[in-house]
């Protein structure tokens, strides 16, 4: 993978962010090695200047394990059937990381190597190369990241998703919808339930949805509906 500069300035106009929990701990008996799956479906519509490849990225917990593809779903079919996986960035390219970095708030210690705290901060992080035709175009990304229980403790888990993901661009007036489902017949407790605005951003401009729970399906959810850009945090524990 070449050093391509992470894409910072893809305008986007409105982004919805679904994600479903997959119950897996109780399968697996709350044992030393349980976990849970999240799965995430983002769909943000952007606006291109012009045909030319982007590099997008995606945060999440890479050493847990993060899979995740990128599509164009909005062009020809061959865009649709051409999809981008997101991969690792290696250490030689880390220096790719320092603005999205800067975007998310993240200072680095002077008082330590920067080229090794670029290199734990890279290890976050997958970028994806995708052709976008120019014009308003919508773009599907699906990704799924293992849930590694909390303090050691495999009945208690925590997800953070960040809406809209750090390579675009909110413009002015832009519509962000985030939505958590949580597993048919959960038997357990949301522990915890955080919305705030990302560091160095506006604050967070809530239009719709909240903190409290709704039954959709006989399932336990959140949802949102925001013109900011919200970092989102649920933590849940099983009883």
């Amino acid at each position: 993978m070449a050093s391509t500069p992470i894409t910072t300035d893809l305008p986007v106009l409105s982004q919805s962010i679904n994600i479903d929990i997959e119950s897996i701990a109780p399968t697996q008996g709350f044992g030393a090695t349980a976990y849970d799956v999240a799965n995430m479906t983002i769909t943000a519509v952007v606006q291109s200047p012009a045909e030319r490849e982007y590099r997008l990225v995606l945060q999440g917990d890479i050493e847990a394990g993060t899979s995740a593809f990128v599509r164009v779903i909005s062009a020809s079919k061959a865009h649709f059937k051409d999809p981008s996986n997101f991969v690792r960035i290696i250490k030689r390219d880390a220096e790719i990381i320092r603005p999205v970095l800067a975007k998310a708030g993240e200072v680095l210690d002077p008082a330590t190597d920067e080229k090794r705290q670029l290199e734990e901060h890279a290890q976050r992080y997958k970028v994806a190369d995708i052709k976008i035709p120019a014009g308003q175009q919508t773009l599907r990304i699906h990704a799924s990241q293992l849930l590694l229980p909390v303090e050691g403790d495999p009945r208690r888990y925590r997800f953070t998703m960040y809406a809209p993901q750090l390579s675009l661009a909110p413009v002015g007036n832009v519509r962000l919808g985030a939505t958590v489902v949580l597993p048919l017949d959960f038997r357990g407790t949301v522990e915890q339930v955080l919305v705030e605005p990302m560091p160095n951003q506006p604050a967070v401009n809530l239009v719709a949805g909240g903190d409290a729970p709704v039954t959709v399906g006989g399932q336990q959810a959140y949802g949102w509906a925001f013109q900011a850009d919200p970092k989102i945090t649920l933590g849940y524990r099983y009883i």
